[in-house]
């Protein structure tokens, strides 16, 4: 890495070279030199596109250097147009060669409060990212970061991205898209809900859509998969496949290349998770059509049940369990990806 140039981010203009995060970032010159933008505790209330290669956003303390915004998929911008689901997000990158650690990235979206509201007055369309990694963005590594949301989370959605020691906090596909990452001893919390009726899933953990020809899409290790208080047994799957719509030559229906991959390798996971589970879309001529796990690229290898305490019950049954041979190639591809682009050494 070339010589590390820094500014500092702060609310108190005296100690600081900037008092806005977007402001440092927009500052910085178009060339490849690397920059750590340092920013100081604080709650920074304000929408960060990222979309220049080698910049590191470092904060002094996860808990204590906030970054958040309230947008959903539904909201209406200043130039008229509706978010959607991409244009939610309270952090978006869109750049090569960066990094995020100790900091909190939030969506404050009132996801609760919406869905205590009658159907007919309610917004529908919930989705606010917290954290976007885009199609633009590759080689992104973050690290003790914390992601609140409810409704799609952690949007990973280009390139390849490495999440150590996060916390990820969500009810409905909390962690989705068609992008490559991987997670290593992270922390993944599904939050309680007070909306579910008739037995219903509280949500889902993750929503693949990685492309048919990519190796791998999400691939949990060593990760802890907690839930906060209130969530009951068997409530969350690991995960659904996503088939986005995608236009094709002959109309816009779910992507039929899009072939989920997911994996979760010596995890621990709290009494809540009960499996996968399927997800619709629309097929050629506009009617619903089911995709099932079945049909995806999910696994699962040597994890464990925990109980409150956080101490081991059993070994959990997998439905999709891979075979010890493929777990260590699985290792291995996991390993040959990170390796070329990593910052810092690293161990499964």
């Amino acid at each position: 890495m070339d010589s590390l140039k820094k500014l500092v981010v702060s609310k108190d203009p005296f100690q600081s070279d900037f008092t806005s995060i977007q402001q440092a970032i927009d500052s910085l010159p178009d060339n490849d030199q690397h920059y750590q933008i340092i920013i100081h505790p604080g709650v920074y209330r304000e929408r960060i596109l990222l979309a220049r290669d080698n910049v590191h956003l470092t904060g002094y303390e996860q808990s204590e250097t906030i970054i958040t915004a309230n947008c959903c998929n539904q909201k209406i911008q200043p130039d008229g147009r509706i978010s959607g689901t991409y244009g939610s997000r309270t952090v978006g990158v869109e750049a090569k060669h960066c990094s995020l650690s100790y900091l909190t990235i939030k969506n404050e979206f009132n996801f609760l409060e919406n869905q205590a509201i009658p159907e007919r007055l309610r917004i529908q369309h919930t989705q606010s990212v917290a954290l976007l990694i885009g199609n633009s963005a590759d080689c992104v590594q973050c690290s003790h970061l914390i992601l609140e949301s409810y409704h799609d989370t952690l949007f990973v959605n280009g390139g390849k991205s490495y999440f150590h020691q996060c916390q990820i906090l969500g009810a409905i596909d909390f962690i989705f898209g068609a992008g490559q990452a991987v997670f290593t001893q992270c922390d993944v919390v599904a939050r309680n809900r007070s909306d579910i009726k008739n037995g219903q899933p509280y949500g889902y953990i993750s929503a693949p859509s990685t492309h048919v020809s990519q190796l791998l899409g999400f691939v949990f290790l060593q990760c802890r998969l907690l839930k906060e208080t209130g969530v009951p047994e068997s409530s969350y799957a690991l995960g659904r496949p996503w088939h986005p719509t995608a236009e094709f030559y002959d109309g816009n229906y779910a992507d039929p290349n899009a072939i989920g991959h997911c994996a979760f390798v010596d995890c621990l996971m709290a009494d809540h998770i009960y499996g996968w589970d399927k997800m619709s879309g629309k097929d050629k001529n506009g009617n619903q059509a089911w995709f099932y796990p079945h049909d995806s690229r999910f696994e699962e290898f040597n994890n464990f049940i925990i109980n409150d305490q956080q101490q081991i019950v059993r070994k959990r049954a997998m439905t999709y369990s891979l075979p010890i041979k493929q777990y260590h190639q699985r290792l291995q591809q996991v390993q040959h990806s990170l390796s070329s682009w990593l910052h810092f050494s690293f161990q499964f």
